[in-house]
């Protein structure tokens, strides 16, 4: 049976589903035919009017896999799953390990996928919808979903909310996770430790302005740049600053970890690398402000920019290799030696080697492209209708 056969033969139906009293019914769906939907018998399940049935159908004929599309990049249909996704919302964050795929929606609530199948294990709807979210991580058997203002402790197996913790600072960013503490970026400018447990304030420093760009971890050292520009170097394990330097103006982009380095993609003009004492190593200009994240991998660092495309550069000095100016994207996987980008409609393959194009496909209907890990692994897709699909390696 091929992995596209297996698709379209699966069928399969979610574990109850776990949610706050009184929060909107939602839709609830697992593994199903793609060619005869044949979604979960709930059929009193409503959202905005229509049942569940009606709404996964929709949401199915939504998210059409073009084939020949993905296999252009090097991969092919596994599977398609349906984490619970209320009409009108979608997924915010997507997660993915070797074991599970974590969908959140921006309604808030929290799908667990089975990564082998697709299949539904749980969801638990974890707060308001109203409510702000930066990011989750795994924690072994846990998954710490953040907000601005607390973080929800989730069992992996059940979907159960075992755990919520509440911190002294409203958090603006993606946590990294070291030493048992979730640490944040805040909207008043600190770097901010919240320890697991006990669930209490760890340490904090301040940056002088918000902190808008996801913290970064380098072994042990935390770097965080503040909306001002200032960088900070600080010991994950205590706060303690290591060093402290500046930049032009603050990252829009998330700040990338390299070999003893960290670049900054900022919005002065310039992308910039900077060692962990501090020091510019190199620094280079460009014509607009830059805003999407690079992405370093074998001593190239691939930035993104307005000007002249892709831009592959010599990650310890900086020295440009090549430009593709007919990609926009940012490099999210390698797959057969090739470089795989994405910039939100359009996905390409790429010659490091030289920068030319080998493939280029519109995927229109997708949202979100992620590896499991980033040479040769699996790919996943979240549509704007919230459906996940799992693509392989293609020989």
């Amino acid at each position: 049976m091929t992995s596209v056969d297996k698709d379209l033969r699966r069928a399969c139906l979610p574990r109850p589903v776990a949610c706050l009293a009184g929060a909107a019914a939602l839709v609830l769906c697992g593994c199903v035919y793609e060619t005869a939907p044949s979604p979960s018998t709930s059929s009193s399940t409503r959202s905005g009017g229509g049942s569940a049935e009606a709404l996964l159908t929709e949401r199915q004929q939504a998210f059409q896999i073009d084939h020949d599309a993905y296999a252009s990049l090097g991969y092919q249909i596994d599977w398609r799953g349906f984490p619970v996704v209320a009409r009108g919302r979608r997924i915010s964050f997507l997660d993915v390990y070797p074991d599970i795929v974590v969908a959140q929606e921006s309604g808030a609530t929290v799908s667990i996928l089975e990564a082998n199948t697709g299949a539904l294990r749980n969801s638990s709807q974890v707060a308001s919808p109203l409510t702000r979210f930066v990011g989750n991580f795994r924690d072994e058997n846990r998954l710490i979903v953040s907000s601005d203002t607390e973080a929800y402790v989730i069992d992996i197996e059940t979907g159960s909310v075992v755990e919520r913790q509440e911190f002294s600072r409203v958090v603006s960013t993606r946590p990294v996770f070291f030493a048992n503490q979730k640490i944040y970026g805040t909207a008043i400018g600190h770097v901010y430790s919240h320890y697991m447990n006990p669930p209490v304030d760890a340490w904090a420093y301040d940056l002088g302005s918000p902190i808008d760009a996801d913290p970064v971890l380098v072994g042990s050292t935390v770097v965080a740049v503040s909306r001002r520009g200032d960088i900070a170097m600080l010991d994950g394990a205590s706060g303690t600053l290591m060093a402290r330097t500046s930049i032009y103006g603050g990252c829009e982009a998330d700040p990338v970890a390299g070999d003893g380095v960290v670049f900054f993609a900022s919005l002065d003009q310039s992308i910039y690398a900077i060692d962990l004492g501090g020091r510019q190593v190199w620094r280079v200009r460009t014509e607009q402000p830059l805003r999407v994240t690079p992405t370093h991998h074998a001593g190239v660092l691939y930035v993104p920019s307005a000007d002249q495309g892709l831009r592959a550069l010599d990650a310890g000095t900086g020295a440009q290799l090549w430009n593709q100016e007919q990609v926009q994207g940012r490099v999210v996987a390698v797959r057969n030696g090739r470089l795989v980008t994405w910039d939100g409609t359009t996905a390409a393959t790429i010659d490091p080697a030289n920068g030319d194009v080998i493939a280029s496909t519109g995927l229109t209907d997708v949202a979100m492209l992620t590896p499991d890990q980033f040479v040769d692994g699996n790919l996943y897709a979240a549509s704007n209708g919230g459906i996940v699909a799992k693509f392989q390696p293609r020989d």
